[in-house]
């Protein structure tokens, strides 16, 4: 390796994400998985390899022990429990056999809200127009029990799908009007569906593909 070139080039990321500027979060209790991605010739020997953490004028020398454990030749670190005091810049620092050093660094936040998570069915409406071209687009308008839906929450990309976590019922229609006519589909609400939608909408996205233009 030529001094001009210093040491191998080392790249510190989240385990699981692209490298990036941008910080990681992390929730309290949760762990931390960092590791150092060395780019480096064939000659290059790596010396040693040490992991700290700044969080304001603290620095701290991260080693084994307690909730901390360093694999992978102390390239990859793992915080478990992680607390308040583990939050902060964690730098790492590879040391070659020549006496070389490289860093990077990687800051690490606590998740201030809580992620929030919802479960949907989706119904949706596929025209077959066997590849004819139209000047117009498709106008989509749902039944539910019969009863026209209004709630434009429930109508997704342009009302060709509907959420029915939004709109629960047992026979869902799907009116298609264009340029090259007016067609109908109808989906029954299995009922090992029914009980489950009574409460919270089970996960999976419902298909209907028997709308064909006429």
């Amino acid at each position: 390796m030529s001094r001009c070139h210093g040491v191998m080039d080392a790249v510190l990321d989240s385990v699981y994400h692209s490298h990036s500027e941008r910080p990681i979060y992390v929730a309290l209790g949760q762990t931390i998985v960092l590791e150092a991605a060395f780019e480096k010739d064939p000659d290059d020997k790596i010396d040693m390899v040490t992991w700290d953490r700044e969080r304001g004028r603290d620095n701290v020398r991260l080693s084994p022990g307690n909730k901390i454990s360093l694999e992978k030749r102390d390239a990859l670190l793992r915080v478990s429990g992680v607390a308040e005091e583990d939050f902060g810049t964690y730098k790492v620092t590879v040391t070659d056999s020549n006496g070389y050093q490289q860093h990077d660094s990687i800051e690490v936040r606590k998740i201030v809200e809580p992620l929030k998570a919802s479960v949907t069915r989706v119904l949706e409406c596929i025209v077959d127009n066997h590849g004819m071209t139209q000047w117009d687009s498709p106008q989509y308008s749902w039944l539910v029990d019969g009863v026209t839906v209004t709630n434009q929450t429930a109508l997704l990309a342009n009302g060709s799908r509907l959420d029915i976590s939004e709109i629960k019922g047992v026979n869902y229609t799907c009116i298609v009007k264009s340029s090259l006519g007016t067609v109908t589909t109808h989906f029954q609400m299995p009922k090992e569906s029914q009980a489950c939608c009574a409460g919270l909408i089970a996960a999976g996205v419902v298909t209907v593909m028997a709308l064909v233009a006429g």
